[in-house]
């Protein structure tokens, strides 16, 4: 079974989709491109799928939003919270 929800407008939609303490996955099935655009910008979820089933990529950022997830921690992403990263500036030559 799988949970089925109506709504009248895509204002009630995304009010219905945010109202929960969890946040991994969404998905939206359109043909309007600027459409789904709009609707990921307002969706509070760590991942979101557009026509497609829910497959992630393993390089990609994993990350749940309020009690979902492992917030990135995998992948390279996750590497990067036990790295200590140096940023250097450098003129070097006649520009001195």
């Amino acid at each position: 079974m799988i949970p089925v929800a109506t709504f009248d407008t895509l204002d009630e939609a995304i009010t219905l989709a945010n109202d929960c303490e969890y946040g991994l996955t969404s998905s939206i099935y359109t043909q309007n491109l600027n459409l789904a655009m709009k609707l990921i910008s307002r969706l509070k979820f760590g991942e979101t799928y557009v026509n497609r089933e829910n497959f992630e990529a393993m390089q990609g950022y994993h990350a749940g939003w309020r009690k979902s997830g492992i917030g990135g921690a995998d992948g390279k992403h996750g590497l990067a919270e036990y790295l200590q990263t140096q940023v250097v500036y450098l003129q070097f030559g006649d520009a001195l």
